[in-house]
């Protein structure tokens, strides 16, 4: 119990030093809600953090956006793009200040880590809106999935840098070797970090519970299963992770979506994860 108690706490003051970028996304998607949000709200909040302030300039003057005149202004930046793309723009930021880098304990590199956190975000975007969820709240629980990945990761170059997952004789479950290396399983450190950060419970419920979404109840716990699985089926999988999705009439029902109905909204993340792949990524 000491040593879990020591690896939470060390977790804890690992998330402690990482961006606000992801509280900020958070709150975006709650000022989202409301139909009436005014620009300048969206920019105060945005203006929380410089960096994330100057890389979403620079996002709006990509390629993506093709602009004539050079955008100077995050206020701009927010016309130019909208409040809704905004959100969006602001989850691209977050992946690059996570993912350089990748996931060295993982066997994750940078570009993959990006990859799968980006196209998972966008279906659960995009499949939300079939299943009657709320699509930004659905995108933050995609693009916050693997946060405990990052938090152990940062723990294993602090306490076991030669760590691997992998790297023994026998194939292992991800969720064993981490709860055997680290004495916790990213989607336990991803509820520790979430918490603390005070996101909203179905947010951490639906990471915390995504591997094992049979007999739960939360909808966006199904649906992050599947989006997950079609994230590895079309190419973007991390490593460990294809034994936890599941494809059973249960998963389907209670994330409301069926992958006949669901095939227009997987299309439409496949054309957004393109264009922002043409940005800054």
């Amino acid at each position: 119990m000491e040593t879990v108690s020591s690896t939470t706490e060390r977790l804890l003051q690992i998330a402690q030093a990482f961006p606000s970028t992801p509280r900020i996304l958070s709150e975006i998607g709650l000022l989202l809600k409301n139909p009436n949000v005014e620009l300048d709200d969206i920019a105060q909040q945005l203006k929380r953090d410089p960096t994330l302030t100057a890389r979403l300039i620079r996002l709006a003057n990509s390629a993506a956006f093709a602009q004539e005149e050079p955008v100077a202004s995050v206020e701009v930046a927010i016309s130019l793009a909208g409040v809704l793309e905004v959100h969006r723009l602001v989850g691209v930021a977050l992946l690059k200040q996570f993912g350089d880098g990748g996931l060295p304990a993982y066997g994750i590199p940078s570009r993959r880590l990006r990859e799968n956190t980006l196209f998972t975000a966008l279906l659960m975007e995009e499949l939300a809106k079939p299943a009657g969820e709320d699509p930004r709240t659905a995108y933050t629980i995609g693009l916050l999935r693997s946060i405990g990945k990052i938090g152990i990761d940062r723990l294993a170059s602090e306490q076991a840098p030669g760590e691997r997952y992998g790297a023994g004789p026998e194939p292992m479950a991800l969720a064993d070797w981490e709860r055997g290396a680290f004495g916790i399983t990213n989607n336990e450190a991803a509820s520790t970090i979430m918490k603390a950060w005070r996101f909203p419970h179905e947010t951490v419920k639906a990471i915390s519970e995504h591997y094992a979404p049979a007999g739960r109840h939360l909808p966006l716990t199904h649906l992050l299963n599947l989006a997950a699985n079609m994230a590895d089926k079309i190419g973007y999988g991390l490593p460990g992770e294809s034994g936890y999705w599941l494809e059973t009439e249960e998963v389907f029902l209670k994330a409301g979506v069926t992958l006949h109905d669901a095939k227009p909204f997987i299309d439409r993340a496949h054309f957004a994860f393109d264009r922002l792949l043409r940005s800054d990524f």
